[in-house]
């Protein structure tokens, strides 16, 4: 459904896209939490919450977008650093609640839907909707065909795609699969809780302080140096692939902290400019429709990651997969380098 939203996002006014998308997944959520059948959480959590999920990053980071030009990575750093603390503070929640009675599990799908619920009452009232795209006084509304060709026809939207897929399929290994080769690592005495905290810990630490200074520097220089948030973007992914081979490598529980805190100030650098890179090349007016095809073809790229790596550690080990799925950040750093040196010239949107 993320293509559909984006484009929904184009056609419709971005601020009801994106109170729609909160209405289904803060209902649906929460009433996760009454569920007594498989048939009811496909429904619920995986369906429905999945529906209003994909319908808010294309219309809230082009909504973001258009409010900011000078200060746009740093705005969209924000915004993408929220996933950061959603993470880690509901992981730490949900984890505390689950654990508190038998039906614990419940409370945290009801907690967390009723403040998402609170929130779209907040959106509905305060949030400003996008001002109109015109054109000599006129309302100027995209066509589906239109916003397809502004994409398809920027090589650099396809290896950025690309580069966002490798690193979806990278991070979906090591969020997946970290903490069971940390437990796996029986001379490191880690709990499943202590794993579980040591694989979230350092690398959101990592990507907090790696979106900053990567959001900041991005800002200052795209002015005078157009394509530097590709530039970081590649740095990112560059920087990520041998600290993901790194942590499993490494012979002490602190040297792999390090490497997963380098790791994340990669993923950092990286996230800091997932929007905006974009949007250097891809005109206002697709913004939404682009970051649909954007976020689709990454998640289809990175989807399989977490099956291919378990059958890997079934023939050969965890270490081992971990190990050789980190070129995918390399291809993903090659991809960008490519797009940099090769087409962002033409394809640069002023």
């Amino acid at each position: 459904m993320v293509p559909f939203a984006g484009i929904a996002a184009d056609f419709f006014r971005r601020k009801w896209v994106i109170v729609i998308g909160t209405l289904l997944f803060s209902t649906s959520v929460f009433f996760t939490g009454f569920a007594d059948s498989m048939l009811m959480f496909f429904i619920m959590y995986g369906f429905m919450n999945g529906i209003g999920q994909c319908m808010i990053p294309g219309a809230a980071s082009s909504l973001i977008a258009q409010y900011h030009t000078e200060t746009r990575s740093t705005a969209l750093s924000i915004y993408q650093s929220a996933l950061y603390v959603g993470i880690l503070v509901s992981s730490a929640l949900a984890g505390w609640l689950g654990g508190a009675s038998q039906g614990g599990w419940r409370i945290s799908f009801w907690i967390f839907g009723g403040i998402a619920i609170v929130w779209l009452v907040v959106l509905t009232v305060f949030l400003r909707n996008t001002p109109a795209l015109k054109v000599h006084d006129e309302e100027v509304k995209p066509k589906f065909a239109d916003a397809f060709k502004a994409f398809a026809s920027k090589p650099s939207a396809w290896l950025l795609t690309f580069a966002f897929g490798m690193l979806v399929f990278g991070s979906n290994c090591f969020r997946t699969w970290m903490p069971a080769f940390m437990q796996a690592k029986t001379e490191w005495g880690l709990t499943p809780a202590s794993a579980a905290l040591h694989s979230v810990t350092w690398f959101y630490i990592g990507s907090f302080i790696g979106i900053a200074i990567g959001a900041r520097t991005s800002d200052k220089l795209a002015r005078v140096r157009p394509g530097i948030r590709l530039t970081i973007m590649a740095i990112g992914l560059a920087l990520s692939a041998p600290t993901m081979a790194g942590m499993v490598l490494v012979p002490t529980l602190w040297l792999s902290c390090v490497m997963m805190f380098l790791f994340g100030l990669g993923g950092g650098f990286f996230d800091c400019n997932l929007y905006a890179g974009l949007f250097d090349v891809v005109a206002p007016r697709y913004r939404s429709a682009a970051m649909g095809l954007y976020l689709s073809g990454a998640f289809f790229l990175g989807c399989p990651a977490t099956w291919a790596l378990g059958k890997v550690g079934e023939h050969f080990s965890l270490q081992a997969g971990m190990a050789i799925f980190a070129v995918t950040y390399a291809l993903g750093a090659v991809a960008i380098f490519l797009a940099r040196g090769v087409f962002y010239k033409n394809d640069r949107v002023e």
